[in-house]
């Protein structure tokens, strides 16, 4: 009788799905360590802004602007698409970068706070690269409704919350285009 080839073809099975099962495990074990690698990655860049440049990969192709006597880095929105996108869906901003939407035209360029995960002050200035409005602490649970300056502005900056007192800006203050 030949048994032995039966009981291959069984062990065969067994360490195949074996195999397969441990593959598995340690293929998700590995994934939830990734994910939890990049939660603590995210969590230490809200925390710890200076000491991570990773900030990078969300804010790509800044630039150097100066406000008032401050030098920051900043991330442009020049199309409409990037301007109606602005910070929403991002999951911070670091307090040494800033948003600076460059509209075609002087008028009362409206922010509202749809889709947002943070707190930002926000700045308005005029053709004369004078601030001429300033908004802080403009929060996610403010949507639907709208900040709108007194005055035209052709110019529109968001920073992180607290910038606005921290930096000592003012409205009158001037500010510098992108170096």
């Amino acid at each position: 009788m030949r048994v032995w080839p039966m009981y291959s073809l069984l062990a065969v099975f067994f360490m195949t799905i074996a195999t397969f099962g441990v593959y598995g495990y340690l293929y998700s074990t590995a994934d939830v360590k990734e994910e939890k690698q990049v939660a603590t990655v995210v969590k230490a860049k809200k925390d710890v802004f200076t000491k991570d440049d990773s900030w990078q990969l969300i804010y790509k192709d800044t630039q150097k602007m100066k406000i008032k006597d401050l030098i920051v880095d900043v991330s442009v929105a020049k199309t409409w698409p990037e301007r109606i996108q602005g910070l929403s869906g991002t999951p911070y901003l670091p307090k040494n970068l800033v948003k600076l939407f460059i509209f075609d035209t002087p008028a009362f360029h409206s922010i509202w706070m749809k889709d947002m995960q943070y707190t930002i002050d926000i700045l308005w200035v005029d053709a004369d690269n004078k601030i001429i409005h300033i908004e802080k602490n403009a929060t996610p649970e403010s949507y639907p409704d709208l900040f709108i300056p007194e005055d035209p502005a052709l110019y529109v900056i968001e920073t992180v919350a607290g910038f606005v007192n921290d930096n000592q800006i003012n409205i009158g203050d001037i500010i510098i285009l992108p170096l």
